[in-house]
């Protein structure tokens, strides 16, 4: 299936979810948190779920597989390097961010990585911290030289 039918297949099921929850007065939803894991080179759609709201104070934390890599981003606007406190706690990241003016929480679910390798940056308001995966959590086909 080329790139094209998986995007149409996952917007046709995005919508069927939407209509869905609509027409059963389920939860409202600010949108839909899809995961592309592209460590097998196809763009697998790991994770589609719906994103309940947050407040402003939380944002969405989004986790991307990565070839021998996990990486997490979120938007934190207004926030410096220095206010940034990362904290693993089992297989959560949590993320506090700010000051007195703004302040942010939010944690990911990241799995199979060695939390020792944590990378973080901060450009532009969007953070990006980094894992290498576990060696049992690596695909074959990304060894080196194969």
């Amino acid at each position: 299936m080329d790139m094209f039918d998986q995007m149409d297949e996952m917007f046709a099921r995005l919508f069927s979810q939407m209509s869905r929850d609509m027409s059963t007065g389920g939860p409202k939803m600010y949108g839909y948190h899809i995961v592309i894991d592209n460590s097998n080179g196809e763009g697998d759609v790991t994770e589609f779920q719906p994103a309940l709201p947050r407040s402003a104070g939380e944002p969405v934390a989004e986790v991307h597989h990565i070839g021998d890599e996990t990486m997490v981003i979120a938007e934190l606007p207004g926030i410096t390097e220095e206010s940034v406190r990362l904290d693993m706690k089992g297989t959560t990241l949590v993320i506090d961010a700010g000051d007195a003016d703004n302040h942010y929480h939010t944690t990911a679910e990241v799995t199979g990585v060695d939390p020792a390798t944590m990378k973080r940056s901060l450009k532009n308001g969007v953070l990006e911290v980094t894992f290498s995966n576990l060696p049992e959590n690596v695909k074959e086909a990304d060894t080196p030289g194969e």
